[in-house]
Formats: C-alpha cells, structure tokens, sequence
C-alpha cells in the first residue's frame, strides 16, 4: 500500500479494487474453514457415538 498521498490518489481505483478481493477472498477462505470445521465436528461426533457402543459391547462381554 502505497503511503504518499499522490499514489494514494492516483492508484485509487487499483487500491479499493485489491482491497475489495482480498476482503472477499478471506471471506471466502473463513466461510470454506467454517464448513470444513462443521463436517469434522460432525464426524468426530459419529465416531464418538461408534466408539460409545463399542465400549458398551465390551462391557456387556464382561459381564
């Protein structure tokens, strides 16, 4: 990011257009991150419950 006023005003156009993409690009990036974490979450809660019964039957065997 240019500093000198002169720049700024003259690579105006250039600068907002970068600042938009990026800021819609780590939008994106944060909303991709959200979705990952939600299916990892939901997985990990279904092997969570397979494990639980796998713990139940070993515990049924023992007795």
């Amino acid at each position: 990011m240019p500093t000198n006023a002169d720049d700024v005003r003259a690579y105006a156009d250039l600068l907002r257009h970068d600042a938009e993409t990026y800021f819609t690009d780590v939008e994106r990036y944060f909303r991709c991150l959200d979705q990952q974490r939600r299916e990892v979450f939901e997985q990990a809660r279904e092997v969570s419950g397979d494990y639980a019964r796998v713990l139940e039957f070993l515990d049924d065997m023992r007795n």
